[in-house]
């Protein structure tokens, strides 16, 4: 099976937010660190944030954050959100 570069990023994503748990991870430091756009990652962030595993926070000092522990995610979720066709 091969996945999309949007499931790997989106993996990432949550990596990176896990590693920072207990503060925000902003979307400019998420890009700079894995050499992506800032657009990119905002469509990579949609069917996360809408599938209730990433919370966003809004204004000048918000970003974002896994939604509950990193030990209750599971890898499938992550990929049945972002990949198109996974059966």
């Amino acid at each position: 099976m091969r996945l999309t570069k949007q499931t790997n990023y989106a993996i990432r994503i949550m990596m990176y937010c896990a590693a920072n748990q207990g503060r925000l991870s902003q979307i400019p430091e998420i890009a700079k660190a894995y050499g992506l756009s800032e657009l990119f990652l905002f469509k990579i962030l949609k069917p996360l944030t809408k599938n209730g595993l990433v919370d966003s926070v809004r204004g000048r000092n918000g970003g974002i954050r896994l939604s509950r522990e990193a030990s209750e995610i599971r890898l499938s979720e992550i990929v049945r959100v972002t990949e198109d066709n996974f059966e």
